[in-house]
């Protein structure tokens, strides 16, 4: 690997941990803003299309949820100019801010394993394709 490209897989794997601190801190504009334009995000069963599409679903987040996405075993890969594959875990906790009995101590909601890939465009990074499946417990074949 050449110096271009370990600086592009860095510049990357940064882009993919500031995807979930700004969506852990509800900047959701923030968000939208790191995809492609034609970037796909493979969200909770739905294929959200453009920074658009990633907008209109976080708006509908619930506002009484708030989210800890800690990201591991981060691993990138260059796919040539301007272009990264970033493989991590993802371990997704969340917890309650509305009084209600789960008001209390974070639960893990998922671990899953993710593929995101970036291209670098004018003004900077921009996830191209965003992928997950859960990892523990796998899940079941598909039949």
């Amino acid at each position: 690997m050449n110096d271009r490209n370990a600086l592009d897989c860095q510049a990357a794997g940064q882009q993919v941990l500031a995807f979930f601190a700004a969506l852990d801190q509800r900047r959701h504009d923030a968000v939208a803003a790191m995809m492609a334009s034609d970037g796909v995000w493979q969200r909770q069963g739905r294929a959200l299309v453009g920074p658009q599409a990633v907008a209109a679903a976080l708006a509908e987040r619930d506002p009484a949820r708030e989210t800890a996405h800690i990201v591991t075993n981060l691993r990138t890969e260059s796919l040539g100019p301007g272009r990264v594959r970033v493989r991590f875990y993802l371990l997704a906790y969340e917890s309650r801010t509305d009084g209600g009995p789960a008001d209390a101590a974070p639960r893990l909601v998922a671990i899953r394993a993710c593929v995101d890939e970036l291209v670098a465009e004018a003004a900077g990074w921009r996830i191209a394709s965003k992928t997950s499946h859960r990892h523990l417990p796998p899940e079941p074949a598909a039949r």
